[in-house]
């Protein structure tokens, strides 16, 4: 038998089926010989059977959905999906038609699948997750060495002075270049000083801002 000839032979099976309904169904073994390809024909019409029993089973479907009581929301899904048209259905239909080797194998790669995949995306979640410590850690750095280093030129300025005065009397040219080392200290301090202002008076708000914006989506989008 060819392709022809089962899809001729099931037409006149489903005369009992409104022409809608039968044209749906046929539409969807012509589909399937499609993806089959030409060559795995013969293999598709040994899975299948007989085009009788094809339309045997169609039109107990078919009974079936037509005796079952509906509302119109299921109509609605009924009239755009024809029998054994939609993709789930089209899914559970090619497992039922593959032999156990082939549903073996599938399952295989499902797992083989899953053993790969899972792997990538903890690796993913976890470099995620070291970048953002990583950020953490360089903000936090900031926010502690700002101020240190603040600290430390000021505290250096007046060891300088201290150093310069003691130098003054029996060395005036290095106590001259001690003060200026010590001017320079206090440059430094109030820069370092401006640089700390702005980073716990507009840096560190902003930031706990967005982070209260942030908790506030997703406990609104929870």
């Amino acid at each position: 038998m060819s392709r022809k000839e089962f899809l001729s032979q099931l037409e006149q099976a489903l005369q009992g089926m409104p022409a809608e309904e039968c044209r749906r169904a046929v539409e969807y073994y012509e589909n399937y010989f499609d993806e089959a390809g030409p060559e795995n024909e013969q293999e598709v019409l040994q899975q299948l059977g007989t085009p009788e029993k094809v339309a045997a089973d169609i039109l107990r479907d078919y009974r079936d959905v037509a005796q079952r009581p509906q509302n119109p929301h299921e109509n609605n899904r009924n009239n755009t999906h024809g029998p054994k048209n939609g993709s789930s259905q089209q899914m559970r239909d090619r497992f039922r038609s593959m032999d156990n080797g082939q549903k073996l194998l599938m399952l295989v790669l499902l797992l083989v699948a899953a053993v790969v995949i899972a792997p990538v995306c903890v690796g993913v979640i976890g470099g995620i997750g070291g970048i953002l410590f990583a950020l953490i850690c360089v903000v936090c750095t900031v926010f502690f060495l700002v101020p240190a280093l603040d600290l430390v030129a000021w505290a250096g300025m007046i060891a300088l002075l201290f150093a310069a005065g003691v130098h003054v009397s029996t060395n005036p040219i290095l106590a001259l270049l001690l003060f200026g080392l010590a001017l320079i200290c206090a440059a430094c301090g109030v820069l370092l000083g401006q640089l700390t202002k702005y980073l716990f008076c507009g840096v560190f708000p902003a930031m706990l801002r967005g982070m209260v914006q942030f908790i506030r989506r997703i406990l609104h989008l929870s």
